[in-house]
């Protein structure tokens, strides 16, 4: 099973120190519209909710590392059940997006449109749907997870954009031997209506020369 610990220095590698950039004016502002900042890359609305009153700046800059992966663990990685995924490349894809952008439903999104998994898309991730994400192939899964974000980001665009792609290429799927799960009632099968996408992933290397 995805380990929390292993998933934190990932993390660590993509977030810095305090900033108050006007570019993150939604992440750095508290409930009083007062732009406070980000630290550790906990957004000033997450840290409120932690503390239970709106943060100054110098709360934020003052944000010890130790609450920041407290609040990591409870608000993020929790909150994805990410201990039940068995690929630890895949919670880290998962809770890396939720960490920095407050988004889940994608990883239904491409359970429905690239595995054929028959799910409302919302942004609950549920046991039910982390069944569904361990009985997908996780390699390929990491591949239009991955896929995902980065359309995402693109959509977005702006003077971040670098940033978060340059972050995204750092998530890599780490091959390692899957252990036998005996209880497994429903396999998802990867949807190919897009025969392309799925000649590159099956001939990465080919592609990359």
């Amino acid at each position: 099973m995805a380990n929390f610990n292993l998933f934190l220095p990932e993390l660590l590698k993509a977030e810095g120190g305090y900033q108050n950039k006007l570019s993150d004016r939604k992440g750095n502002t508290n409930s009083l519209g007062q732009m406070v900042g980000t630290k550790y890359g906990i957004s000033a609305p997450v840290y409120e909710a932690f503390i239970k009153r709106p943060p100054t700046v110098a709360d934020m800059k003052n944000l010890p590392l130790s609450t920041a992966v407290l609040i990591a663990k409870k608000y993020y990685w929790d909150a994805c059940n990410a201990d039940e995924i068995e690929n630890q490349s895949v919670a880290n894809l998962i809770v890396d997006h939720y960490f920095n952008s407050g988004k889940r439903m994608f990883v239904k999104q491409v359970l429905k449109d690239r595995f054929g998994a028959k799910i409302k898309v919302d942004s609950k991730i549920s046991r039910d749907t982390i069944a569904l994400i361990n009985a997908s192939n996780p390699e390929f899964l990491h591949f239009e997870l991955k896929k995902s974000r980065e359309k995402y980001y693109r959509s977005l665009g702006g003077v971040n954009l670098k940033g978060w792609l340059n972050r995204l290429s750092r998530f890599v799927f780490e091959k390692k031997k899957p252990k036998p799960n005996n209880n497994a009632t429903t396999i998802v099968k990867p949807s190919y209506s897009h025969a392309w996408d799925w000649l590159v992933f099956t001939n990465k290397k080919a592609f990359q020369r």
